[in-house]
């Protein structure tokens, strides 16, 4: 009943959780718009996975892009994205986003995959939050264990981004300046290029 009459977007980034969420929603027989807000920094089988297995099963997505890319972004604040000025998800991300929900014109589901058990800060988390006027945010499956992640895309048939195969825990940008340092040796395990790159950028 909360979600009569409202558009429902679902934030889709190419990760498990995301890919889960929109999987549940398809289940619960919610009409629901898949979108994808492109840094132009992401891994070439992220984009791959995007195309391919994920618009085959949850049908076209709508990309959106920021004023600039990653590259572009760097550029213009001359600086990469540190833990103090964590600019990146909110220009790339956040902003487009808003755009988009904004223009609908209406009252705006957001859906997004985040789950309690990623950290504590996101166990504090409601599952329904105001971010505007014209958009609120709902966390379908917030209280959801890993397992039940897994099991939807075996449920559905759905592939995993083969990034997780790879032995990654987290699928985003790549690289990441901000990964830990453990993330860091598996990018330059990968690729040891753009780890080098990513490593030298995180200030190490």
């Amino acid at each position: 009943s909360r979600l009569a009459n409202r558009r429902v977007l679902a934030s889709l980034s190419g990760g498990k959780d995301s890919a889960a969420m929109c999987l549940y929603l398809r289940e619960l027989g919610i009409d629901f718009e898949p979108v994808f807000c492109d840094t132009g920094w992401e891994h070439p089988l992220t984009y791959e996975y995007l195309r391919g297995p994920l618009t085959q099963h949850l049908g076209q997505i709508t990309w959106l892009h920021s004023e600039h890319d990653m590259v572009g972004w760097i550029r213009k604040f001359g600086m990469f994205p540190t833990l103090f000025r964590h600019w990146c998800t909110h220009r790339m991300k956040v902003r487009p986003f808003q755009r988009y929900a904004k223009s609908i014109g209406s009252d705006v589901v957001q859906a997004v995959g985040i789950r309690a058990d990623e950290s504590s800060a996101r166990a504090k988390l409601p599952a329904w939050q105001r971010e505007r006027k014209y958009l609120e945010t709902w966390r379908p499956i917030l209280r959801w264990p890993l397992s039940e992640v897994w099991a939807i895309h075996d449920r559905h048939g759905l592939p995993r981004n083969p990034l997780y195969g790879l032995g990654l825990r987290r699928v985003g940008c790549w690289p990441c300046t901000l990964s830990s340092q453990s993330g860091l040796v598996k990018l330059a395990e990968l690729d040891p290029a753009t780890g080098h790159f990513a490593y030298v950028n995180a200030g190490h």
